[in-house]
């Protein structure tokens, strides 16, 4: 994946994750990095882009890598 256009989903449940990959794709579960919240602990990198219909009620926030650390572009 190409670190400009990585983009990270965290997520409710595990479940929700796993979902999410599944919908999209091209995404790889993976845990949440040290500077973002999760719920559950799983996190989708993914590069493809982003439409808020991606989303569900299982999915917390999207998030694009900026330099050194990660901007929030979706929040449920």
């Amino acid at each position: 994946m190409d670190a400009e256009d990585l983009k990270v989903a965290t997520f409710h449940s595990h479940y929700g994750a796993i979902m999410f990959r599944k919908r999209i794709g091209d995404g790889q579960l993976r845990p949440v990095p040290r500077s973002l919240s999760s719920s559950c602990g799983t996190a989708v990198f993914f590069s493809s882009p982003f439409d808020s219909s991606m989303a569900d009620e299982n999915t917390e926030a999207v998030y694009v890598k900026d330099g050194d650390g990660w901007r929030r572009i979706w929040k449920a």
